[in-house]
């Protein structure tokens, strides 16, 4: 009898072992998918934005360069008021032939919070370390060195993933600036939203978009949100489908450091990894020639100089297909999926286990 039950016994240890196995392999920050969603509507009840924190006072504008304030956040609803109309600059793309007298291109990227990741791609939306995230900025540094622009990614790592760890990032960021003294600096994300809120398609090709986030507690807020809008003007012009908008939060972002320090939302935790790196090359252009291929003239015009800018005659967008498509449901089961499953199994196992040393008991 003392044998039928250590047998037992030993089963159960069995079964047990395989699920606690993951939690061996890999280290998750919070469980996948549990991540809250607000949205925003504007005074006429329409959906303006969406994101994983709001507070009242954040601003943002939308694609159609509308500014808009929260003013009340219940429950995972936030209201806001429309502030004004933005005037992004006029986009003149004429071919502009006398380059930026700039001897050497530089610019430096970092990651807050290194344990972000993309579940369809990673298995996880949070991997404690180097995240899905880090493989989407070695993608934008290698696009940013084929372009001829010196590029410099610091991996350190910023963990946990908490409120100091913008913190820890700000010795990143002053380090990059001290050293190379970049014409830019990146801090790299991803977001915690719906993948339907990211995802596009154009000409048959899955993209992400891109969010823009600028820092309001910073002293030099208005210089970094003017090149914020800068940026996100360029790319209205160049390619429509790839900024969200720019979301103006009540962090700083180390963004004081510098007025082209912004910080970039490459799609969200439940997008394919791969559609970011589709998207990586328009982003790229945009950035490159915010940077080094536009000058003003002075009227708030901004001169494009097309010598470098990919053909974006070629970009098509098919906003029938992108409504379609948009609410796709990701092609592949997010790891809390797998949780569930591998839990259902391992209890039915379990109890297979169990009956069966019951009966093996009774006949003993």
């Amino acid at each position: 009898m003392k044998n039928c039950s250590c047998l037992i016994l030993l089963f159960l240890l069995l079964a047990i072992l395989p699920c606690a196995m993951p939690f061996c392999e890999k280290i998750t920050f919070a469980e996948d998918g549990d991540i809250a969603e607000y949205v925003v509507y504007n005074q006429q009840g329409e959906e303006v934005a969406r994101k994983s924190e709001i507070e009242e006072g954040d601003v943002f504008i939308t694609s159609n360069f509308d500014e808009y304030e929260i003013y009340k956040v219940e429950g995972n609803c936030g209201y806001a008021r429309k502030k004004r109309d933005i005037n992004p600059p006029k986009i003149n793309r004429q071919f502009f032939p006398q380059k930026r007298g700039i001897e050497r291109k530089s610019i430096c990227m970092y990651m807050t919070h290194n344990d972000e990741s993309y579940t369809p791609s990673d298995g996880y939306d949070s991997i404690y370390g180097a995240g899905g995230i880090h493989d989407v900025a070695r993608e934008l540094q290698e696009e940013f060195n084929s372009r001829g622009i010196f590029s410099v990614l610091d991996e350190t790592l910023h963990i946990p993933h908490n409120s100091s760890a913008y913190s820890r990032s700000s010795v990143t960021a002053k380090s990059l600036k001290e050293n190379y003294s970049p014409d830019a600096l990146f801090d790299i994300h991803r977001d915690g939203i719906s993948k339907s809120y990211y995802y596009t398609n154009q000409n048959g090709l899955p993209l992400s978009k891109v969010r823009i986030v600028v820092g309001k507690s910073n002293p030099n807020f208005e210089e970094n949100y003017q090149f914020a809008q800068k940026v996100f003007a360029l790319g209205a012009s160049m390619y429509p489908w790839l900024f969200l908008d720019v979301y103006c939060g009540g962090g700083h972002y180390n963004q004081s450091l510098k007025e082209t320090n912004l910080l970039f939302e490459m799609g969200t935790y439940m997008i394919e990894k791969e559609y970011v790196f589709n998207t990586i090359p328009y982003l790229a252009d945009v950035v490159e020639t915010a940077l080094y291929n536009s000058v003003s003239n002075g009227d708030d015009e901004i001169i494009v100089d097309d010598e470098k800018s990919p053909e974006t005659e070629d970009i098509i967008i098919d906003e029938e297909n992108n409504e379609n498509q948009s609410s796709e449901p990701p092609t592949k089961y997010s790891s809390t999926s797998n949780w569930v499953w591998a839990m259902i199994f391992s209890f039915a196992f379990v109890g297979t286990l169990v009956i069966a040393g019951v009966q093996l008991y009774k006949k003993s």
